[in-house]
């Protein structure tokens, strides 16, 4: 995999927030369009994945390599794949926590509130990172760069999903109160695109929103959305409400009119984590 992919330490959002960041360049300049990834459980930089021996076995999902693989699908895109804060490290399993965009517990099971100021915390991340951007002097002419000008795309990879969900409370959080914050709400705006891909976390519930208010506000964005799911999740028997929830998050937007697009992928394979994690180099053939 050739991308060149830079890792950024610290990168201030809010006061007292600070995530890593990873960025790959795109392949066509110039270009205004942002994707922000988060992942899921496991996914970590390659040197703390080797560190432990249930995340050896996946190091081709690093998040350096999914970076680059993201890179390969949307060459016309700036990645920015977001590390968690914390990574919850127990004998047999290595859990991300996403703390900083979604409350949870200790191994980031999700608990959605009206406002985490997650919004917030990911327009000012997102202002620090193109200020580093601008530093590589690529091609493109970027000295005016700045967030307003972007089309920015979100997407959500299994536990990584718990962050847009939270993203979808405080849209419906904003729209109540049209007063607050003017800047997340032009921020807002720049959304063009929602990727949810094969959602999934620890808990027993909230793995899609089903929330019919909160539903709404997020219809009124009229953000394309795009749903892509394997039987991983979808058909775990064990876990009948991802698949039950998943059918009312589908069903209720498009019953709204958001512009949805919802693909099974290896619907005709036997549930596995690796179709689960392939998912990822399946999307950008699939781009409308």
């Amino acid at each position: 995999m050739g991308s060149k992919v830079w890792i950024w330490k610290n990168i201030p959002g809010i006061p007292g927030r600070c995530n890593d960041v990873l960025y790959t360049r795109p392949k066509s300049l110039p270009t205004s369009n942002l994707l922000v990834f988060f992942g899921g459980d496991v996914q970590d930089t390659r040197e703390n994945m080797e560190r432990h021996p249930d995340s050896k076995e996946y190091m081709k999902w690093s998040l350096e390599n999914t970076a680059t693989i993201l890179s390969e699908q949307f060459p016309s895109s700036h990645i920015f794949v977001i590390r968690p804060v914390r990574m919850s490290i127990t004998r047999s399993a290595v859990f991300s926590c996403f703390d900083n965009f979604v409350s949870g517990d200790k191994y980031g099971t999700p608990s959605f509130c009206p406002m985490h100021k997650a919004l917030k915390h990911l327009r000012e991340l997102l202002m620090c990172c193109l200020e580093h951007v601008k530093t590589l002097r690529m091609r493109e002419d970027i000295d005016d760069y700045n967030i307003e000008t972007t089309n920015l795309s979100l997407m959500g990879f299994s536990k990584g999903c718990a962050v847009l969900n939270q993203f979808l409370h405080e849209f419906h959080y904003y729209q109540e109160h049209p007063n607050n914050d003017t800047d997340i709400r032009g921020f807002t705006k720049l959304i063009r695109d929602m990727w949810w891909l094969d959602a999934g976390h620890n808990g027993p519930r909230n793995t899609w929103i089903t929330e019919q208010s909160v539903l709404r506000s997020f219809a009124k964005l009229k953000i394309n959305t795009h749903i892509h799911v394997t039987p991983y999740q979808v058909r775990d028997t064990y876990r009948p409400w991802i698949r039950e929830e998943e059918n009312c998050f589908n069903e209720n937007l498009q019953r709204m009119g958001v512009p949805v697009q919802r693909i099974l992928h290896f619907g005709d394979k036997a549930r596995s984590l690796s179709s689960h994690f392939n998912v990822l180099t399946c999307i950008g053939s699939n781009v409308r």
